[in-house]
Formats: structure tokens, sequence, C-alpha cells
């Protein structure tokens, strides 16, 4: 466990320390952090209140993103962990933790700070608090605790109803479910987390159903040949993000075969139970993905893999069960710790050497944010004697200037109130703004000449990524220089 804890935050640390910036997600939240609203354009609103409360009570700091992911990671390795114990018993619950760090959403990735990275911390609390509620000794408060955490799951990413509906599932064809005390239990925790989601449904009425309209337009219908494709680019997708831990089983196996140790008995629940849950936290979620794609034709986004096979280690620590014995877990950390460090030298040199990044859309935390920012604020403080109070552009390039400006002016998304609409467009009109562009074409009629950036990582002749950006001088004469 502790192996596990080290690495998850330690892979978020490693990000903040070398990355020269951040991922697009974090300058999207610290976009809407500037205000809380009861969902945002994209998304429902639990992540963004965890990040602008942070904010609010100790202050604007532009790493938070990375100590919120940290916090996640490590918050959803614990319940993780109390899971498999559950379900496993401890030894196995070792190894299935241990595989779990090496999954690349926990390390790669386990620097981001997103909807999927909340949504994945409260499904791991909410399967080890429903665990304890069936309890014969349990009360009312674990089933409360449950509708709290499912509640807060709907709130950072609709996706986590899957996730839900699984875990329901668990608990029905495990038996858990057969006394009328756990059945009203459930109720109640459905009928809590229905409540807390409510006024995020309201919201969602009230402003034009814009995230579930963002949905539908991620999700694009396909047709027979190429829902077969997606299907299978989408797991091959996912099989490499499970490289590593794989390369630890098959390293592992290898190991014990040299040296053989003797079998242990394993402490897990019932056959039946352990099915039931099995197939209800891994199964059930990937069976819906199956049919999304190959029956209704959705055009299945990578990042929903990431939730649906949370879970996966557990498998795989059971398939592993007839080879773990007393040395087995000390093994696996070494192989475990090779591979985290190979990954991590990997992913570092991938900051530096810019034939990694060819082929890339957007370069994320490789770009140079600070770079960036010191440019725009540069030629802003040449205009005008006044502070920067307002940017204007996308999320990612946007939100570069605004948080490594030191001050975090507010970010107009993409120009367009309804995506923003906490913004005094006519007191930014009065206090000018910096704005930014992907192209030429998208800046509008009257606006300034433009400037651009170019993008050269390293030793590279030619850009990868320009921003365009001008300055829109304050209207206030005092302000001009």
């Amino acid at each position: 466990m502790l192996f596990a804890l080290v690495f998850g935050i330690g892979w978020a640390m490693f990000g903040a320390l070398l990355n020269p910036g951040q991922a697009g997600d974090h300058f999207e939240q610290f976009t809407w952090s500037h205000s809380f609203e009861g969902g945002y354009h994209k998304h429902p609103p639990l992540p963004t209140w965890m990040l602008a409360a942070a904010i609010r009570v100790f202050g604007f700091w532009p790493l938070w993103p990375y100590v919120l992911a940290a916090l996640c990671v490590a918050g959803t390795a614990v319940f993780t962990f109390l899971v498999a114990r559950r379900l496993l018993g401890e030894q196995l619950a070792g190894v299935a933790i241990v595989l779990w760090g090496l999954h690349f959403a926990f390390s790669w990735k386990g620097q981001l700070f997103n909807h999927n990275t909340v949504m994945m911390l409260c499904l791991a609390a909410a399967a080890w608090v429903a665990l304890r509620a069936v309890e014969p000794r349990s009360g009312w408060g674990g089933w409360i605790a449950l509708g709290v955490l499912a509640g807060l799951a709907l709130l950072s990413k609709y996706q986590s109803a899957v996730g839900l509906a699984g875990l329901i599932l668990a608990l029905g064809l495990s038996g858990m479910l057969a006394t009328t005390r756990a059945r009203i239990g459930l109720a109640l925790a459905v009928l809590i987390s229905l409540a807390l989601f409510a006024p995020h449904v309201a919201w969602v009425f009230h402003h034009q159903f814009s995230t579930l309209r963002y949905a539908s337009t991620t999700a694009l219908q396909l047709d027979a040949a190429g829902r077969v494709h997606k299907l299978l680019s989408f797991a091959a997708v996912h099989l490499r993000m499970l490289l590593p831990v794989l390369v630890a089983m098959l390293g592992l196996l290898g190991w014990q075969r040299v040296a053989p140790v003797a079998a242990e008995p394993v402490d897990a629940v019932p056959p039946r139970v352990r099915r039931a849950w099995l197939f209800g936290l891994l199964g059930f979620p990937l069976a819906v993905l199956v049919v999304m794609c190959l029956v209704f034709g959705v055009r299945l986004q990578d990042h929903w893999g990431f939730q649906s096979v949370q879970f996966i280690s557990l498998w795989f620590a059971w398939l592993l069960r007839a080879r773990v014995g007393a040395a087995t877990l000390r093994r696996l950390c070494v192989l475990a710790l090779a591979i985290h460090l190979a990954l991590m030298a990997a992913y570092a040199r991938s900051v530096v050497d810019p034939s990694s990044l060819a082929g890339r859309g957007r370069p994320d935390q490789f770009y140079p944010a600070q770079h960036l920012a010191d440019t725009v604020l540069a030629a802003w403080r040449q205009t005008t004697t006044c502070p920067l109070r307002f940017v204007v552009g996308p999320t990612y390039e946007g939100g570069m200037v605004s948080v490594y400006s030191g001050s975090n002016p507010a970010v107009l998304e993409s120009g367009d109130p309804l995506k923003s609409p906490w913004i005094d467009l006519d007191a930014m009109r009065a206090a000018g703004s910096v704005q930014l562009f992907h192209s030429a074409d998208e800046a509008p009629a009257g606006t300034p000449p433009l400037r651009t950036l170019a993008f050269m990582p390293g030793t590279s002749k030619t850009s990868s990524y320009d921003i365009l950006w001008t300055v829109v001088p304050p209207r206030d004469p005092a302000c001009i220089k």
C-alpha cells in the first residue's frame, strides 16, 4: 500500500517539477474556477469547485492542480486497496494495488486533475463504503455516506452513472441486498444521491442542456465497419496503457518459475460474492462500452476507458493467486520499481526531446507556458500602465497566459459570454484585454494586428504550434502610455 501511495503521489509531483507547462484540462479548470457555478458548459462542477475552494482558502498557486491530482490518486489508491482486501484478502490486495499503480491512468497520467480523476476517487470510495454498509452491524450511516459519494460522483462526471449501476448490480448479484434493511438502505442512498444531483439538473435545464450537447458532439455515430474498427482501436489504446502492468505480471511469473515460492491460502470472500463484485466493478462497465459502440454506433472516447478498467488490477491479482507466496509482494515491488523508473525516464525524455512531440496536436504540458505569459505581459505593459484583468481565448492558450501571469486574470473562454457568464463584458471593454487565437481566421473584424509566437522545442527549425495574440488597450485614457 505504501509503495503505491509513494509512486501515486510521486508521479504528480514529478510532473509538477519537470513540466514547462500544464495539461489543457488544468487550464480549463482554472478558467472556470473564477466562479462557483451549478455547472459549466462542458461538465458538471465538482472538480472545478475543488480547485476554486483551494484558491479561495489558500490563495492562488499555479501548481494547485498537481496537488489535487496527487490527493485524488492517493485517495483512490487507499480505497482500491480496501476494496481489494475485502474481496481478495490481505495478500492479494497488496499485489492488486502494486499492479494498479502501474496503469498509465495512475502513473504517467496521474498528474492530471480533471473530471476522470475525481470520478474514480468517488467510485472507489463508494465501492468500499457499500461493502461496509451491508455488514450486519453497520448502521444507517454507511448508506448515507454511500448516497453522498454517489451524488459527488455524478457531480464529477456523468459517466459515473455506469460505475454506480455496476456497484448496485454487484450488491444484488452477491446476495448483499437479501435483507429488507439493505434494500431500504440502498433506496436511501439513491434518494440522497439524486437530491445532491438535482440542483445541477436544474442548472442544465436553464443553460440549454450545454453539457449534454457537448457530450453528444463527442460521441459521433459510426457505420457498421466503423464500429468494429473503433472498438478494436479503443481496445488497443487501453491495452497499451496496461502494458506496464502486463510486463510486471510476466516478470513476476518468470521470477517465480526460476525461484518458486509456496502459494499461501487466500483469505477471500465466497466465490459468488467475488464474482459478482468483479463483474459489477469491471465486467459491467466494459460491457456497456461494447454495447454502446457495436449496437448504438457511439464513437468511444479513449478517456472513457479509464474508469471502466480502474479495478482491473483486482482481477489480475486473482489470476495470480496460485503463484502468490511469502516473497511474491516483495518481488513484485522490485519489478514495479524498475518499471516506474523506466517510465519516468521515458517521460523526462518526452519533455526535452523535440522528436517525441512529432504528430502531437497540442503540446499540453510540454509547452513553455511561462515564456508565453512573459511575452504577452511584456507587450501589455508597453501599451498600458493598468494591470491585466481579462484574457480572451481558448482555455488552453488563454489559461496559460492567465495562470502564469501571476495575477490569474479572468478568461473569457473563446470569446463566448455563454461559456464564461461571470465576466462583466462592459468592465472587460473598459479594462482592455489580451486576445489569443489558434489561427488568424478566428479573429473578428477590427481586431488589432496579430502577433505570432512560434513553438520550436529543442533544436527544431520549424514551429510545431503557433499561438496568435494581440493586445486590446483599455478605454481609460489614464491607462494608456
